[in-house]
This record gives structure tokens, sequence and C-alpha cells, in this order.
């Protein structure tokens, strides 16, 4: 019965401080509040973000949804033609394309490198992969091209003038220079670039491509043999459905889905998180100090009036649970004026003008479970806030707190 009477007179307390107080103190507070919830929502929100872009660039250049590898010390697919035919029957497959490893040396003037030379067939290629469809310069294979190389931009270089990306490109290569390509069994052979392409993420960039009919032409002991499938799903989330189709068919290779490539996205979250990390905190102890000076500054005020009302019988649970639930108010108006700053401001702002990274365009991505958990996060902290400086002043004795000293 005492419990149920200190929440009744809480809740009379803190509507009354609330619509009888200063509106401009409670307009400020919900404001700072809303600031910071925006303010926590815009981080991971970016990382997230980009964590996406990464993740449609691996599977538009890189890994595909699945990736199918030779088995064991194998380099090579056995019966390649067999497997590509059950793929393409397989539920939810859309594309499929086989690739092979047929040189890694590149040279041009005084520069070379090493960079991967794979022999495609040119229209299962553009299918599967959006690389084809980023060329800068010039086009990409057709299926009869002879003597003629696609190269990325990380391998071209293209008299782009970001060295820090570039510096070890071959630099200044353009379409129509000729490159020298050292071939699987060290045979060198001279290729015309046809193509160069920038996919805006750097491990879909230091990639050479010829047809597979150049690849079989220059390398007869390659011939008909393929070092990878990769297998385009009509959506993301059948990887795992798909390789155990395949796998019951055809056990004899490995199956990896994209998730399980994708170091470079964990890579990337791993160091923003820490940075996610470092500023919530800071964000929610702005937070917490900024809610315990307002209610300070109110108990302050009101010390006496405090004192008179325990006194004629109010409790100090009941006073201290109106400050709480006042702080709970601000804190909730603050989530809501926040998420609407955040979403009818910063996403559509960023949507037009997104972030420029090395990785590509980036726009901000937010999830239900960080609106969520960062809602909690600020509401916990405007309680702790008001809960020290009102637990102090209730704890004050009777006599003082009515004389005010």
């Amino acid at each position: 019965m005492q419990v149920w009477s200190s929440l009744r007179v809480g809740f009379f307390l803190s509507r009354r401080a609330i619509t009888r107080g200063s509106h401009g103190i409670v307009i400020l507070t919900v404001a700072m509040m809303a600031v910071i919830y925006a303010e926590l929502l815009f981080v991971p929100s970016l990382i997230q973000g980009a964590t996406d872009h990464i993740e449609v660039a691996l599977r538009d250049n890189v890994t595909a949804n699945v990736t199918i590898t030779p088995a064991g010390s194998d380099v090579t697919i056995p019966d390649p033609a067999v497997l590509m035919a059950k793929v393409r029957s397989t539920p939810h497959v859309v594309a499929a394309t086989a690739t092979m490893l047929v040189g890694s040396q590149i040279s041009f003037e005084n520069r070379t490198n090493s960079w991967p030379v794979l022999a495609v067939d040119p229209a299962s290629y553009a299918r599967t992969f959006t690389s084809p469809r980023s060329m800068i310069e010039g086009h990409f294979l057709d299926p009869g091209a002879t003597n003629e190389i696609v190269l990325g931009v990380g391998i071209a270089g293209a008299s782009r003038t970001r060295l820090a990306t570039y510096g070890t490109s071959l630099q200044s290569v353009h379409v129509g220079d000729h490159v020298t390509v050292t071939l699987t069994g060290g045979v060198n052979h001279v290729f015309t670039v046809r193509g160069i392409y920038d996919t805006n993420f750097t491990e879909a960039n230091i990639s050479a491509f010829i047809s597979s009919a150049t690849g079989s032409k220059l390398v007869p002991t390659l011939g008909g043999k393929v070092s990878s499938i990769f297998v385009r799903t009509d959506r993301v989330g059948v990887e795992q459905s798909v390789i155990s189709h395949l796998r019951k068919d055809v056990p004899g290779v490995d199956y990896k889905s994209w998730q399980s490539l994708a170091a470079s996205v964990k890579d990337l979250t791993g160091s923003f998180n820490n940075i996610k990390s470092i500023l919530n905190g800071v964000s929610l102890a702005v937070a917490a100090i900024a809610v315990f000076i307002v209610t300070y500054i109110d108990l302050a005020n009101r010390r006496r009036t405090i004192g008179i009302e325990r006194a004629i019988g109010i409790s100090g649970p009941a006073i201290t649970l109106s400050y709480l639930l006042k702080a709970i108010v601000f804190a909730v108006l603050g989530v809501l004026l926040g998420a609407g700053l955040f979403f009818g401001g910063a996403v559509p702002v960023v949507r037009h003008h997104p972030f420029q990274f090395t990785i590509g365009p980036v726009i901000l991505s937010p999830t239900t479970t960080e609106l969520r958990s960062d809602a909690v996060f600020l509401v916990v902290v405007a309680i702790a806030g008001a809960l020290v400086p009102t637990w102090r002043t209730v704890r004050t004795r009777l006599l003082e707190a009515i004389s005010g000293s």
C-alpha cells in the first residue's frame, strides 16, 4: 500500500513539475537529449553503411554469393563442365562463371609486379559480376577476343595521382598500350589493353582478364580446366541452401559463402567499433552530466520546498521517483525528437551527398537494434544522472532542508 502511495505521489509531483516548471529548461533539456541521441545513431549507422557497401562490393566484384574452389592440394576443379551444369540447375542460382589462373606477372616499360591474370568467359562473367560495367576506359572483353587484356585500375594506374593507392601499379597504362604477361609455364606474351575498370573497391581492382579462348590457345595444358567457379544467387541468405544442395551432388570440392570470405569487412568494422565505443561513451557521459546538472540546480532551488513536502508527509522515495520520472520523460522526448532529426535530416542529406571513402560512396544505414539499444542507454544514463543528486537531497536532515541551509 505504501509503495502504491509513493508511486501515485511521485507521478503527481513529476507531472506538476513538468507542466508548471520552466518550459525553457524543459525544451533545452529535451533538445540536448535529442542531439545526443542523433549523435549516438550517427557513427554506428555510418559503420553499417560502410559495411553494407563492402559486402555488396564483395559479392558484385570478388566472391559472388558462393565460391567453389578445388579441395585439398588440387589446383583445378575436376569435371568442371559437369559441376557448372549442376550449379546452373540449382534453385536460387541466377548466374555462374568459371575462371582459370593463367598468369601472375604483368610488365609495362620498366615497371613490373605480380597480379592474378584470369581466363574467363566474358559473357558469363558479365552476368555474374558487375566489374565489366565499371569501365573507366575502353570496353570489357568480347567472347572472341584474342590477344586483348582488361586491367583493374589497381594494376594499370591509368595516370591516377593517388600514389598511396596506386603506388605499386604500372601507373601510366591506358587503353591501346601493350603489356607483357608472364603466363603459367614461364612464357611471356604481349597483350593489347582493351579496357580498364574501377569498382571503387581496392580488392576488386587488382585482377586482369583475358578470354578463355586466348588462355587455352596460349597455355594448352590448361585448356578446359578451371581454378574457381563463382555463383550468383537471386538473393542474399540462400547461400547455405545452395551449398548444401551442391555438396550432395558434387562433394569433391570446397564451397564457401561470401560471408566466410568477408575478412575485409571484419577488419573494417573491428576498427570502427572501437571508435564507436569511445564516442558513444563520451556522448552518454555528457547526457548523464547534463541531467545531473539540471536536476541539481532544480533541487537547490527547491530545497526548502522539498523539506516542507517531507514535513507534511510526502516520503523520500516519492520525491526521488518524481525526479526519476521527469528524467525519463526528458530522455523519451529526446529520443523521439532525435530520431526525427536523424531520419528527417541526417539520413536524406547523406543519401544525396554520401561520404567518399576509399571503398566508395557510403551512406547512413541505421539498424533497428541500434535504435533500441541507444534509446535504452540514453534513458538509463538519464535516470542515473537524476538519481545521484536526488538521493543526496532526500537524505538531508529535515530541519536543514526546511531552513534551506
